[in-house]
């Protein structure tokens, strides 16, 4: 099931993004020669959403490379969105959970979920369920391996968001088991 179009990220328009890189490039320059960037950091924040950090443009390469760190900066704030149906989260939920998009893509639309499903903390139930549910027994075994059989469907996820974020998307199955207790904790 791919994105709906209407929930698809614009493209970055090519001239900005390689004007960014190259405002990434001499603001890591800059913050070498032990200099604060002030005025290119101003720049680069007149195209985004969020402030970033200093410590962000020296560290970003520990985990992802530049062009997703531009590209990442240059995605448009995750909203809330009052007309969301549950076949449109799933979608969305599925290029994530199978790697459909990019990276940027992913990073955008895990932060676009969360904005959906507020408090419902979708992406620890993603990537870190036994975070979720603060029982790593139920997914994995005595030796740390992990129970395939405990792995969560799309629905469950979705299920078990909306549960706690208290927000129930139009269309949501009625019939989705979820194998354990919605954690009171959470």
């Amino acid at each position: 099931m791919a994105i709906p179009a209407r929930l698809r990220l614009p493209p970055v328009d090519q001239g900005l993004f390689d004007e960014m890189s190259m405002l990434c490039d001499s603001i890591e320059a800059e913050l070498e020669a032990g200099e604060a960037a002030t005025l290119l950091l101003r720049r680069w924040h007149a195209h985004t959403w969020r402030e970033h950090e200093p410590h962000e443009f020296q560290n970003y390469w520990r985990s992802i490379d530049k062009e997703t760190f531009v590209r990442n900066a240059l995605n448009p704030e995750p909203r809330l969105d009052d007309d969301l149906r549950y076949s449109e989260a799933l979608a969305v939920l599925e290029a994530v959970t199978n790697v459909a998009v990019s990276v940027s893509e992913i990073d955008y639309y895990s932060s676009w979920l969360e904005a959906q499903l507020p408090g419902g903390n979708i992406n620890d139930l993603i990537y870190w369920p036994d975070e979720w549910f603060s029982d790593a027994s139920l997914f994995t075994d005595a030796n740390g391996a992990f129970k395939p059989e405990a792995k969560l469907s799309n629905d469950q996820i979705l299920a078990y968001a909306m549960a706690k974020s208290g927000r129930r998307l139009p269309g949501a199955p009625e019939n989705v088991v979820l194998p354990f207790p919605v954690p009171s904790d959470r």
